[in-house]
């Protein structure tokens, strides 16, 4: 079944139309300071995230295929980190559980704030909205893997066409993650990924929190339980999504009794919530169906059509290759834990090593679950994401020599992407510069990221006689505005030419000195910075001295 996903995946592919993106709109810009009180109308206390960046909000309709692999349409949200410096890792937030056609991360509904919070920390993020929700035809295929997968590739590829334009170009990291239903789709997505597209798009890490992997096993005997559920509308939205793929009845009362079999259907028009629906039914979910249904469900179990194609819909029949942490709270009765523990143990047995799963709260249920997975899996990946390219500073070995040169420079870079590329200001190109003279030098270090910064060193002009020099020299004030004193503590060497560079190295003037001991420069008119000051004896002996200016203060 596996193999004929696959290839009903790459037939799709193949009849949709080149580009991904159909539409991209503009819907709102958030800054720093606007995020920060979003999030604490969701219950975030400040502080918990800090954002770092203004964020761009865009929908984008884009083009993917169904269930069987037509062309189509979906759309979710796009979330643009502004002011970024270099490329960025990239963010898939798939949200849970949506009835209403509109309440969707497109329309700023149902979890949007998600991405909102992992763009201003650096991450472009994607929202898709799954298909037959937002502005997607259709009835959505609830719990349906392989198309929550598709709507999620489809819409990474939709941004990566648009993201570069947008002045945030993404890296080759991928992080995928979600609750509930957004667990399944993550867990669907990423095997898809692995399966498939390994080679043109990798998954860093993927985070499935809460979901429902065992559709089979755990999730369909609670189904067919005597059990309170406390969700009862999971039901019938499955049971409708699964008939449009897998055509599984003819007549809602082949499967309903009376009067839910004619009650039911006209509720999931998109219009309405799970608490109407929820309303319209009976706790213990089992009683709107057929008993015959239900038995054959419970001991038929090999056979059974509705058993059947829960199978296929299950999310851990495959061997993850990359990092997968699946979060979970022990109180959860909507999708209880004991799907993450089989599907850790399935890929256990299937030979994992990068699998783990993680209890938040023992104690808490569905809903209450969720903030803290969410800022658990965000500071997993945080953990994971490449480090900001710094400076280590500039190592310096001073030149020893006037007359052949032969100091060295070595730019030390830390964090980034590597490989790193340099550009010296002597023009070399590698890490390390030599055969160089007294001056300042400086490198700019640029990361595959495209992350780069600016970092400089001076080499000095040292020798045994040198250093006798340099130790009868005292040059007052410093700093110093206007006029510099350099006193000569030796008059048996006089000194006869003094020559200021600037930061650049560049040549400011050269002053031949009449006095011997006692020597003034004058700096009047010179802009504030950083000098220096190279002596040259009657002996030829050297010394190289800096000096900060500050005429304007």
């Amino acid at each position: 079944m596996k193999k004929i996903f696959a290839a009903l995946f790459v037939l799709g592919f193949m009849s949709a139309r080149a580009g991904f993106v159909n539409q991209l709109v503009f819907i709102g810009y958030e800054t720093t300071h606007q995020v920060d009180s979003i999030l604490q109308r969701q219950g975030i206390p400040s502080g918990v995230f800090v954002p770092q960046h203004d964020v761009k909000l865009y929908k984008v309709i884009y083009n993917t295929v169904d269930w069987d692999s037509n062309s189509t349409s979906a759309s979710g949200l796009l979330c643009v980190p502004v002011n970024n410096k270099c490329e960025v890792s990239m963010l898939s937030y798939q949200h849970g559980t949506t009835i209403k056609k509109h309440d969707v991360p497109s329309r700023l509904q149902t979890e949007w704030f998600v991405g909102l919070a992992a763009a201003s920390l650096g991450y472009v993020t994607v929202l898709p909205d799954y298909l037959g929700l937002g502005d997607s035809p259709g009835l959505h295929p609830y719990q349906h893997a392989h198309t929550e997968a598709t709507a999620v590739i489809d819409m990474i590829r939709a941004a990566k066409e648009v993201v570069d334009t947008m002045g945030a170009p993404v890296n080759d990291q991928l992080f995928l993650f979600g609750y509930s239903q957004g667990g399944h789709a993550t867990m669907a997505a990423h095997e898809l990924i692995q399966e498939t597209l390994d080679s043109v798009m990798h998954v860093t890490a993927s985070a499935p929190m809460s979901g429902a992997y065992d559709m089979s096993g755990v999730m369909g005997d609670l189904m067919a339980s005597d059990s309170v559920y406390p969700e009862p509308y999971y039901l019938p939205y499955l049971i409708f999504g699964y008939n449009e793929v897998y055509h599984l009845f003819a007549n809602d009362s082949d499967v309903l009794i009376h009067p839910y079999d004619t009650t039911l259907p006209p509720l999931f028009d998109g219009t309405h919530d799970g608490g109407a629906i929820n309303a319209a039914m009976p706790n213990v979910p089992k009683l709107i169906m057929q008993p015959t249904q239900i038995d054959s469900f419970v001991n038929d179990s090999a056979t059974n059509y509705f058993r059947v194609v829960l199978s296929q819909n299950n999310t851990f029949n495959w061997l993850p290759t990359s990092p997968i942490r699946m979060y979970y709270c022990q109180g959860d009765k909507s999708v209880p834990y004991q799907n993450a523990m089989v599907a850790y143990h399935h890929f256990i047995q299937n030979g994992a090593t990068n699998v783990d799963t993680v209890d938040v709260n023992p104690t808490l249920d569905h809903y209450p679950c969720a903030q803290f997975a969410i800022l658990a899996a965000t500071y997993w990946f945080d953990s994971l994401v490449y480090k900001p390219l710094v400076s280590g500073g500039v190592t310096a070995v001073n030149s020893t020599s006037a007359a052949s040169p032969n100091g060295t420079a070595t730019a030390l870079p830390t964090g980034g992407h590597a490989p790193y590329s340099f550009s010296w200001s002597t023009g070399d190109t590698t890490e390390s510069v030599g055969n160089l003279a007294a001056g300042t030098y400086y490198v700019t270090v640029t990361d595959k990221n495209l992350c780069s910064y600016t970092d400089s060193t001076v080499i000095s002009l040292v020798s045994g006689i040198q250093n006798a020099v340099l130790s009868n020299f005292r040059i007052y004030p410093n700093p110093a505005k206007q006029m510099v004193n350099i006193m000569n503590t030796d008059p048996s060497d006089a000194i006869k030419e003094t020559t200021v560079y600037d930061m650049s190295g560049r040549v400011i003037k050269t002053y031949a000195i009449r006095q011997d001991n006692n020597i003034q420069l004058y700096f009047d008119g010179a802009a504030d910075g950083i000098y220096f000051i190279r002596l040259r004896s009657e002996t030829g002996k050297e010394a190289i001295s800096k000096i900060t200016i500050l005429n304007q203060q």
